[in-house]
């Protein structure tokens, strides 16, 4: 484990070298790049961004109810986990804000796709014997 902090430690002091004066307070903040209070949210983002790719474009029959529900607490678990620690993390709060947000909107569509598929089920099933479905109004007149 001790070569990654090296390879880690002369990544960092090299890259000091390169800050411009403008960048350095974000640079040298508690939540800056050079800590894992910055690399932890941008690393999570993918998996917001998968969730949000999801919400767009995955049917709905094959969106998990559990995976997402699990999501979805665990995003606001950690968002006020991001505001009770020390040095408040607001990027990681709206990474976990957006990945609960996302996870609701796909749990959701699954749980609206189940509810309208058992409506249109129980609509066939309650609907008479004796209408005709082939026939239009004017020719259901005719049918004995």
């Amino acid at each position: 484990m001790r070569p990654f902090f090296r390879i880690y430690g002369d990544i960092i002091r090299h890259a000091d070298r390169l800050v411009p004066g403008m960048m350095r307070p974000m640079w040298l903040s508690a939540t800056g790049p050079r800590t894992v209070f910055f690399w932890g949210p941008a690393m999570k983002w993918c998996v917001v961004l998968a969730g949000l790719i999801d919400v767009l474009a995955r049917p709905p029959h094959l969106i998990s109810q559990k995976q997402s529900l699990v999501l979805a607490l665990s995003g606001v678990l950690w968002s006020r986990w991001s505001l009770v620690i020390k040095p408040k993390n607001y990027s990681y709060l709206a990474c976990n804000a957006v990945l609960s947000v996302s996870q609701c909107m796909l749990l959701w569509r699954s749980l609206n796709s189940e509810w309208k598929k058992w409506q249109d089920e129980k609509a066939h099933i309650e609907q008479p014997d004796y209408v005709e479905k082939r026939a239009g109004w004017p020719f259901r007149l005719f049918v004995d």
